[in-house]
């Protein structure tokens, strides 16, 4: 660069770098605040299941109340050899209202006047309606 533009460039910084030191009576002040943050405790209670209803499928031997342990209705079953069924007024076994013994497939209504369904020996029953 020639020494003429030189100067002129070196001026032309230092004007730009006094231009801004300008002087100024004013102080600038910063203000700086910590404000805590608000803590919120929040306790959500999950909704309880509903409780289960009464069974659709009687998988193994036993007396059942019906209306609580299964459902009224109609169940059919394979069956198998000695397959024993009986509809039970109460929890009485010998208070039968109907009953069956068999070595094919059963079909049984169960009431909802029913007490109780007692099976013995059978295959799975399943309520089909």
């Amino acid at each position: 660069m020639p020494p003429k533009r030189h100067r002129l460039a070196v001026n032309a910084a230092c004007a730009v770098l006094l231009a801004g030191c300008g002087g100024s009576n004013q102080t600038a002040t910063t203000v700086t605040s910590t404000v805590p943050a608000e803590t919120k405790t929040v306790t959500v209670t999950a909704a309880q299941p509903p409780p289960p209803g009464p069974k659709t499928t009687i998988e193994s031997d036993g007396t059942f109340i019906v209306g609580s342990d299964i459902a009224a209705g109609t169940y059919r079953s394979a069956g198998k050899y000695g397959c024993y069924w009986a509809r039970l007024r109460s929890l009485d076994t010998n208070d039968i209202i109907d009953n069956n013994v068999n070595d094919g497939p059963q079909v049984v209504q169960i009431l909802p006047t029913d007490r109780a369904f007692m099976t013995r020996n059978c295959a799975a029953w399943h309520k089909v309606d």
